[in-house]
């Protein structure tokens, strides 16, 4: 007797959110790149301000020198933006986030080479007698300065290595964020009632908004242990505290992906992504405001001195709220097409100069200070004259002289070490790139995967 067996129904593939409507927010913003070239001026100001002294003169114009520190809490909320939005993006759609070796290897390619050159020069030149030992090399090369209990440097750092301690948290950031990105998405996409495709991608999007307000909000808790039981100022270094600025950056990510992710573009996250970057005006109203009430004694001493807990936390909530205002309306820009593009803030943001300025803000960073010493060695072993202090037109003409030294050292900077860095990358990715399409055609499959082209594709462009 012939038996005929049925065949079992094939098994539904799982849902995925429906295509998206609309693009997603081009890899590469200029304009967030003249964000970028601003912060890092303004970060320049204020330690010329500081070297001068002129910075606890305590006029209008000094109190607003002394808090061009802001441009850290920036710089924190682009990397959360830029280097999360993969993540975010994954954790909405169900695609891949990329591998986390081409992630790490990235960072590490972009950060290291030009920071060990600075190390190189600043150790042996300008802090000859620690630069004897094994251990003084150690802690920069390796960026642990941050955790050294008891350091043989005052302030923040070493001489010409005092900007660094923001460098060390940047770092600890590229390092704990795929956990931090493992641990959202699992939240993010954890069992729930099942939906369709695009209520399901506003859940996702909720869920992730609130894990990473939940990390935003530990700061304000993370600053009290800096003072209680007992002050621990070091500690005030380290990513803990400061996680609120990546926070910030890293729920713009969530809204551009979920804006991308909406199968119409005139979803709710789109619509509220589109209103943010059309009122680019008030948001940087908002910033002024906020900035103004930061450059006074609510948010601790001018220049030097311990600013207290609630002064810490005050100042760390308005630099949150400068940041966000900032960065959230330009990120958005590309959601309005060409209105975006033709507004004021797009224009100057996003005008040659100020995005090559961008290019080369890393590097601005990295030798403002060995500009500084090496434009006062050239005028005079003193920073400040004898028998006076700098007035602000001292300041002004001494910032722009140390500005024009910083940018040709970062111009330099950039073209001899960042760019052949990165150039190192693409080198690294193409021969892979080429031996996975050779291998998926031999076998009559397809190249690779749209997010693998997309790593290999894009060079770096993360700060």
């Amino acid at each position: 007797m012939v038996t005929t067996r049925t065949a079992a129904p094939p098994e539904s593939p799982p849902t995925r959110p429906p295509a998206p409507a609309h693009q997603a927010a081009p890899a590469h913003q200029g304009p967030l790149d003249g964000l970028r070239a601003a912060a890092a001026l303004a970060v320049l100001l204020t330690h010329v301000s500081g070297m001068t002294g002129y910075s606890t003169t305590g006029t209008p114009v000094s109190w607003a020198l002394s808090r061009g520190d802001v441009g850290v809490p920036i710089f924190f909320t682009l990397s959360g933006l830029l280097l999360y939005r993969k993540w975010a993006a994954a954790a909405l759609t169900g695609n891949s986030a990329g591998r986390m070796a081409v992630y790490l290897r990235r960072r590490a390619l972009r950060i290291l080479p030009a920071y060990w050159a600075v190390v190189l020069i600043a150790l042996p030149v300008l802090n000859p007698g620690p630069a004897r030992h094994v251990w003084s090399w150690l802690q920069y090369l390796l960026l642990l300065q941050n955790y050294v209990p008891h350091p043989w440097w005052t302030g923040t750092g070493a001489n010409g290595l005092a900007q660094a301690w923001s460098l060390v948290v940047e770092v600890s950031f590229y390092l704990v964020l795929p956990l931090l990105a493992a641990a959202l998405t699992w939240f993010a996409c954890r069992r729930g009632r099942r939906d369709d495709g695009a209520a399901d991608v506003g859940r996702r999007a909720r869920r992730l908004l609130a894990g990473i307000a939940v990390l935003a909000a530990s700061s304000v808790g993370w600053e009290v242990l800096v003072y209680y039981p007992h002050p621990n100022l070091r500690f005030e270094g380290t990513l803990p505290p400061l996680m609120i600025w990546f926070g910030t950056g890293m729920a713009i990510a969530v809204a551009q992906a979920w804006a991308a992710a909406e199968p119409a573009p005139g979803g709710p996250a789109s619509r509220v992504c589109r209103s943010v970057a059309a009122s680019a005006g008030m948001c940087g109203l908002i910033a002024a405001c906020a900035f103004a009430i930061a450059c006074t004694p609510l948010t601790g001493p001018e220049f030097l001195g311990v600013p207290g807990l609630w002064g810490t936390e005050v100042k760390t909530v308005l630099y949150t709220l400068i940041a966000g205002t900032l960065v959230a309306p330009v990120a958005f820009q590309p959601l309005l097409g060409d209105r975006g593009a033709g507004m004021l803030s797009a224009r100057l943001l996003g005008s040659r100069p100020v995005r090559f300025l961008g290019k080369i803000s890393y590097g601005i960073f990295l030798w403002q200070f060995l500009a500084a010493y090496a434009f006062f060695g050239l005028l005079n072993p003193n920073f400040v004259p004898a028998g006076r202090s700098y007035t602000a037109p001292d300041v002004a003409i001494t910032g722009l002289m140390v500005a024009l030294f910083t940018v040709a050292a970062s111009t330099l900077s950039y073209y001899l070490i960042e760019r052949p860095a990165q150039h190192l990358t693409l080198a690294r990715l193409r021969p892979a790139r080429s031996l996975i399409r050779s291998r998926a055609y031999e076998h009559g499959d397809q190249p690779a995967d749209d997010q693998q082209a997309d790593d290999l594709r894009n060079p770096v462009r993360q700060p």
